[in-house]
């Protein structure tokens, strides 16, 4: 390892250490690189490089993604989700719990932002939970486990950026993280289910007669087509993933404006802005990521990484298994979109010349990251979901260790068995 890439390194990981935003700490450090190695010719290159990392076609998809998911939120659509969840998964013992997995499952279709589930069903269904006697630690647990399907489950924003920075097809990445995401909320009622049993949790009371049955469904259907729409035109080749977003964001527009008229049009203002907000963000870092990604190139880290592999001869289940280790470290201190946009190409090539696929490995690597939402000291989902049930932090995270377990088995499974990921891709012609 270089000195400049010692100071590239370390500079970058004091930085955001102390609080300086994302995107800063990966401007600052190249600048620490470029001054400490008197590379003052690449400042320019450095400048072009952030742009092209920004400027390309298929980001372009995720503000409409983002916009597609404030109408969804803004219409007041969760109600109808919920309802139908209840209707669906509410008979079961533990059943406002399993709701909660249910409803997210559902929701992840829709929004794809595991911190949008949380904000959409955590408001709702967390004091609900605790009006029927589970402890506020339970339900911020529930809810915050579960809303990281929302990231597997199409539209998925992580799997955006992930195939735009590793060059796989996005639809194929999102019928890749399809069944994997599902796996992990079966796994969860799983759970819930067991807990049920053994505390009593009670069943949500309600008439299900076949005419609410249907009329549930329908009220479901009409938000529930989004992913329907995204992910069939993108295995069709209709549409790309830019065209699937607008797409996506015009629906949602229509069923909340005139369909169920449930959002006003002095409200859009307020969703166009947030979604700007978000979105700028968000391609700042990946424009920022690009060039750092650039830089460690110079440093000949990616052959470095690969010459590793190589030398070790570590097989491909040793390979799956450190990168899997790998991942959750990163996961833990590092937000996934970073992690991707830095790590995701380099790790990706080291795992093809191992022999995985990398398709698998993209799955394996989205859940891997969206597990580091529940583990300190990020867990963005944790202390969103602990600022809703205001239940304390030690307290919930006993509550959602039993989650967090059998979330890891299901990146177990889905590490070990390649068909979890692979199958539905490879119907589709992938």
């Amino acid at each position: 390892m270089t000195d400049t890439l010692i100071v590239l390194l370390v500079s970058f990981v004091g930085l955001m250490l102390i609080g300086l935003p994302v995107a800063w700490s990966l401007l600052a450090s190249m600048l620490a690189w470029v001054a400490y190695g008197g590379k003052w010719s690449f400042l320019p290159i450095a400048a072009e490089r952030i742009w092209q990392g920004m400027d390309v076609f298929v980001l372009m998809s995720v503000p409409l993604f983002v916009l597609a998911g404030e109408l969804v939120n803004e219409g007041k659509i969760t109600d109808r989700l919920i309802h139908f969840a209840n209707v669906i998964f509410g008979w079961m013992r533990g059943g406002l719990a399993q709701v909660n997995i249910g409803a997210s499952i559902l929701f992840s279709g829709i929004t794809g932002v595991a911190l949008g589930d949380i904000a959409a069903l955590g408001q709702v269904l967390i004091p609900a939970m605790v009006k029927q006697g589970y402890t506020a630690a339970y339900a911020a647990a529930v809810t915050a486990s579960s809303s990281i399907i929302g990231p597997m489950v199409p539209p998925s924003l992580i799997a955006v950026i992930y195939g735009s920075m590793t060059g796989l097809s996005i639809g194929a990445l999102m019928a890749a993280t399809l069944i994997p995401g599902l796996l992990i909320g079966l796994l969860q009622m799983i759970l819930v289910a067991f807990h049920a049993r053994k505390h009593n949790f009670p069943r949500v009371e309600m008439q299900r007669s076949p005419a609410i049955i249907a009329r549930a469904t329908g009220d479901a259907m009409v938000p529930l087509m989004v992913p329907v729409i995204i992910l069939g035109g993108l295995l069709s080749g209709i549409i790309t993933p830019t065209e699937a977003g607008a797409v996506a964001a015009a629906y949602a527009l229509v069923v909340g404006v005139v369909v169920y008229r449930s959002l006003r049009v002095k409200e859009l203002g307020a969703a166009f802005q947030r979604s700007a907000m978000f979105s700028g963000q968000l391609l700042i870092i990946v424009g920022c990521g690009a060039a750092f990604s650039w830089v460690m190139g110079m440093e000949n880290v990616p052959q470095a990484v690969g010459k590793w592999v190589a030398d070790w001869n570590l097989g491909y289940a040793t390979t799956l298994l450190v990168f899997n280790g790998i991942l959750l470290v990163l996961g833990m201190f590092i937000d996934p979109t970073t992690t991707i946009i830095l790590f995701g190409p380099l790790l990706s090539a080291a795992a093809m010349q191992a022999g995985i696929n990398p398709l698998h490995f993209g799955a394996v690597a989205i859940l891997n990251l969206n597990i580091g939402l529940l583990t300190p000291p990020l867990g963005v989902c944790l202390f969103a979901a602990e600022r809703i049930a205001k239940c304390g932090l030690g307290e919930l995270l006993r509550a959602n260790t039993p989650f967090l377990l059998i979330t890891l088995f299901g990146l177990l499974l889905v590490s070990v068995f390649p068909g979890f990921s692979l199958w539905l891709p490879r119907v589709l012609g992938f």
